[in-house]
């Protein structure tokens, strides 16, 4: 009988590889332009460009404790990345690429904790979280099979309630004090 396997994840090399066609045939396809880009804040795994000429870093952890880091790389290269795709579109004008569309990120990790979707709401919506595994059918070749994860919006804050100054323990304040001073006052 035939079956579905879960399998180990790929080293760095084939994960990439193996992520290129699986990234061009989700909901909204993206096509991978550069793969193991020096970045502000280390390698940039993947990037690429949708449909619509928004260009999109991808990052891939292959451990979930590695996952909240993900976060804070994304937005270092989210914020430093449309420069430099402005002199790629220098060099390659056809690329489809709309600087102007600003970054978007997609983290790859096994999963996410509740640490990190908090940090990924707070970093707004041009950021998604994907659940990777790997899967093969009857020794076949390992396949990615990802998961958009929900990514909870921040509620709204908690005021929190100031501590007065002068507060004795009993509830009494200074005016409640006798008037009597030392000699010499």
């Amino acid at each position: 009988m035939s079956g579905l396997r879960a399998v180990p994840l790929p080293s760095p090399e084939r994960l990439r590889s193996a992520l290129r066609p699986a990234l061009a045939a989700r909901g909204r396809p993206l096509r991978v332009l550069a793969e193991g880009v020096d970045g502000i804040a280390g390698e940039i795994d993947l990037v690429a460009i949708d449909p619509g000429g928004t260009l999109v870093v991808v990052l891939v952890a292959s451990d979930p404790a590695e996952a909240l880091g993900l976060v804070a790389r994304g937005l270092a290269e989210r914020r430093s990345l449309p420069r430099r795709a402005e002199d790629w579109l220098k060099f390659a004008p056809d690329l489809g690429l709309r600087v102007e569309r600003g970054v978007e990120l997609l983290l790859l990790a096994p999963d996410f904790g509740a640490a990190t979707r908090a940090a990924a709401a707070e970093a707004g919506p041009s950021l998604e979280l994907v659940r990777m595994r790997f899967a093969a059918l009857d020794g076949g070749a390992p396949e990615p099979l990802l998961e958009s994860l929900e990514i909870p919006s921040p509620g709204p804050e908690v005021p929190r309630e100031r501590p007065r100054l002068s507060v004795f323990r009993s509830g009494l304040d200074e005016s409640a004090l006798p008037e009597s001073r030392p000699a010499g006052f």
